[in-house]
């Protein structure tokens, strides 16, 4: 029976998918189907992208709206940062729920299971698997079916940088791939992305990020390479779930809000800015509904926004309104390059409680070419070798290909099992 191995390398864009900067995943796209038209969600962030990329399912559907989301507070709305440990039970208990629909975790509970080792945030790793039915491994608290914490004998706790992204590789091909054998093992690395927002994107940090993370590649491909020698059938899968663009501004969008007197205070609850970095969300409150078009009107006026979308626009985006989110916004952005000639500027939402990255540095979020741009690579299963998919692909289109591989239903996606040749 076969098993799915998926390897993201978070905020790798794919014009950097380049035989100078990681060789070993260049190579491997030489002997496997590369989707060369792959396209990140909205906002293009990790911790909604892992829900997306968990459940094969828009925000829209899935719930988790992006990095950081509106909760109800009394008549209005709170911000809270999705990374926080604790945001998986603040959303439980302000919901009921967490994700509306299930995750591979659950849909594979009875047929192998599922272990995911993440290296991001916390809020990203455990919105692959947000009910406890499979495993998943983080420095911040490990936890298996049932939600029962691993201790350290059963799962490693390591550092968010290039030797954690290695200590948690070679952990993860010793002893989920060899040891425990699920069906499905997800291992998601915190670089190239962490290193992006470290530096100037084209910078040796960058690219020490990229060689980081092209080597934990290269190791889960000779251990997958052996075990396939050993008689094993498996879909190797590597990726990203967005890229990055270079900071150009920081605009705190909901003070301006506050100044242009369509916000009470920087601290009120009518109407609050989620900041997504090139993007942003609004809610409002029941007795602010009227105000959504007064609201719209002066964002679009705003050099610092790109574009507004209200209420069913923002279904173009894979959003809807839901639970007082009725505005969602890009930043303005341009394709001018930077001191190391990579190309795409941004300007980022920020706030007190998200500062986002100093200009110069990269970030994402929004909807600029290169930051919804990933990359994704697909060998075995029966998907044609040295071959080019040019038709778009959407992170919502990993989990029902995995579902299809295993011969599991497909029921209650959005996406589209991805073209074998």
């Amino acid at each position: 029976m076969g098993r799915v191995v998926l390897v993201i390398c978070d905020g790798h864009r794919a014009d950097f998918v380049r035989h100078d900067t990681c060789p070993r995943i260049t190579d491997f796209a030489h002997r496997s189907r590369s989707f060369a038209n792959h396209r990140a969600i909205f906002p293009s962030a990790t911790r909604a992208s892992a829900a997306s990329i968990a459940t094969g399912c828009w925000p829209a559907n899935h719930g988790l709206h992006g990095n950081m989301m509106g909760l109800p507070d009394a008549d209005g709305f709170r911000v809270h940062d999705v990374g926080d440990p604790a945001f998986v039970g603040k959303m439980r208990a302000a919901f009921g729920r967490t994700l509306r629909v299930p995750t591979l975790a659950e849909r594979l509970a009875p047929y192998g299971g599922a272990v995911i080792a993440s290296n991001v945030s916390p809020g990203a790793a455990y919105f692959h698997d947000p009910d406890h039915f499979g495993h998943v491994i983080h420095r911040a608290g490990s936890f298996g079916p049932g939600g029962r914490r691993l201790d350290k004998d059963e799962a490693p706790v390591v550092t968010h940088d290039y030797a954690g992204d290695e200590a948690l590789t070679d952990w993860f091909c010793k002893i989920v791939l060899r040891e425990r054998q699920p069906r499905l093992a997800v291992l998601w690395l915190s670089n190239p992305d962490a290193a992006m927002h470290a530096d100037h994107l084209g910078s040796g940090t960058h690219l020490d990020g990229i060689a980081c993370a092209d080597r934990s590649f290269g190791q889960v491909e000779d251990t997958v390479a052996q075990l396939r020698a050993e008689g094993e059938e498996i879909l190797l899968m590597v990726g990203s779930d967005h890229g990055q663009e270079t900071v150009a501004e920081r605009v705190a969008v909901a003070a301006r809000l506050v100044d242009a007197g369509l916000k009470e205070a920087p601290e009120s609850t009518d109407l609050v800015v989620a900041p997504q970095g090139g993007a942003g969300l609004i809610y409002l409150a029941p007795h602010m509904s009227a105000r959504k078009g007064e609201v719209a009107s002066f964002l679009r006026a705003q050099p610092w926004i790109g574009q507004v979308f209200v209420g069913d626009e923002m279904g173009h985006l894979g959003q809807r309104p839901d639970n007082g989110l009725s505005i969602a916004f890009s930043m303005a952005r341009t394709d001018e390059r930077n001191s190391y000639g990579v190309p795409g500027h941004i300007t980022i939402c920020v706030s007190d409680e998200k500062p986002g990255k100093p200009e110069g540095f990269g970030s994402h979020g929004g909807l600029g070419s290169f930051e919804r741009h990933p990359f994704l690579m697909i060998n075995g299963g029966g998907f044609a070798s040295e071959t080019v998919e040019h038709g778009e692909t959407r992170l919502i289109d990993i989990a029902p290909t995995i579902l299809r591989y295993l011969d599991l239903p497909r029921t209650g996606v959005d996406g589209l099992a991805l073209p074998q040749n």
